[in-house]
């Protein structure tokens, strides 16, 4: 994840949003939203869609329905490589971190799905919450379902007998903090013995997907990549004709997007 973009909100909307930031109430006695979550009720989706009722429902399938479509999709990925791993030399697996690996879903709740880039992040303020602090302050949460893959997969052992190398790629910058931070944060939540993490170089310009469809080549040159598992489609995608995973696999995000959208003719990978 590299810009986060609020859902389906036009500048206007966004605006109004950012501005009543401080009118909000404080939630750190309930950080998540869900010990009494809004009633899940169908969307009028005529446009224009209030953002209001939309971020309601996005809440409510927050607290229901989210971790079990997880864990479903993460379900594919891990019976595809229990069976495909021990088929080639130097099997890997490479995921996202943020909504992959880390769920931030505490820092989505708190601001309303708006995206504050700087800024201090006090869950107890009516304030919002800068992303960049949030991530220095390693509190991100393990997606129960995806940790259980990781750890199934440092278990497998590929056709010559090595360990399955699992990678981690996240449109998070590289830069000291950064970097200290997301490892303390994977390892503090039961993320260990990977093989490599690549943050996204601070010059690096256009859509993340570029960045990361490069780092896998560079895997590539060694390894053979089984599984690519991202929120975003733009964890997924690759060059036209490859890629640069056999199989990916989408794991639900509604609470923002990043761009490229999924190209018309779908993702190869995605075949499953």
């Amino acid at each position: 994840m590299t810009t986060l973009r609020t859902v389906c909100l036009g500048t206007a909307v966004a605006v109004a949003v950012v501005a009543s930031v401080a009118s909000w109430p404080v939630r750190a006695e309930d950080a998540s939203g869900c010990r009494n979550p809004p009633a899940r009720q169908e969307l009028d989706t005529k446009w224009p869609i209030n953002i209001g009722l939309l971020a309601r429902q996005l809440i409510a399938y927050r607290c229901t329905d989210y971790m079990n479509d997880v864990a479903a999709a993460v379900a594919q990925a891990r019976d595809w490589v229990r069976q495909r791993a021990p088929q080639v030399d130097n099997a890997a697996v490479v995921l996202d971190i943020d909504e992959t690996s880390l769920s931030n879903w505490e820092v989505l709740y708190h601001d309303h799905f708006a995206f504050f880039a700087d800024g201090p992040c006090d869950l107890g303020a009516k304030t919002a919450c800068g992303w960049r602090n949030w991530f220095l302050s390693a509190r991100g949460v393990a997606l129960s379902p995806t940790l259980d893959f990781v750890r199934l997969v440092k278990t497998l052992n590929d056709r010559s007998g090595g360990k399955v190398a699992v990678f981690f790629i996240t449109g998070r910058r590289d830069e000291p903090q950064m970097r200290a931070a997301t490892e303390q944060n994977l390892r503090m939540q039961g993320y260990e013995d990977w093989e490599g993490l690549y943050l996204r170089p601070p010059a690096s310009p256009g859509f993340v997907s570029v960045y990361k469809t490069d780092i896998r080549k560079q895997i590539e040159q060694k390894y053979h990549i089984v599984a690519n598992l991202g929120d975003q489609y733009s964890d997924l995608i690759g060059d036209p004709g490859n890629d640069h995973a056999e199989k990916c696999f989408k794991l639900p995000n509604p609470f923002y997007f990043l761009p490229p959208d999924l190209p018309p003719a779908g993702i190869k990978c995605l075949s499953h």
